[in-house]
């Protein structure tokens, strides 16, 4: 049993779960099921070099193409990532990160202030 969690970017939590290289027995985060594909390797690869969004788009397309056909992992379950607030808190995360994400601009409203 896992948890596959993307983080903000796929090179950041997609490729260690997929990457042959990341294959790490009892170690958490990582490519613990053993997967292994030369054909994914080299798209994550390409895809984590590539600077336009639209060619790099692609290689995750094909990635998801093969890793589809493969099945080396089962999803049984999503975990739900949810946040509450007060409502004088201004300014919350709205990024891909959600509650995960800094907290370093969030303020109180005056008129919320107790």
């Amino acid at each position: 049993m896992d948890i596959v969690f993307n983080w903000g970017d796929p090179v950041i939590g997609v490729h260690r779960t997929y990457l042959t290289r990341n294959i790490r027995k009892g170690v958490i985060w990582s490519n613990n099921q053993s997967y292994s594909n030369p054909k994914v390797d080299a798209l994550l690869d390409a895809a984590a070099e590539e600077v336009d969004p639209v060619k790099r788009k692609q290689f995750y397309k094909e990635f998801q193409q093969a890793v589809v056909e493969d099945v080396p992992i089962m999803f049984l379950h999503a975990a739900p990532y949810m946040q509450a607030a007060h409502k004088g808190l201004r300014n919350l995360p709205e990024s891909v990160w959600g509650p995960m994400a800094p907290l370093d601009e969030v303020y109180w409203e005056a008129s919320e202030r107790r």
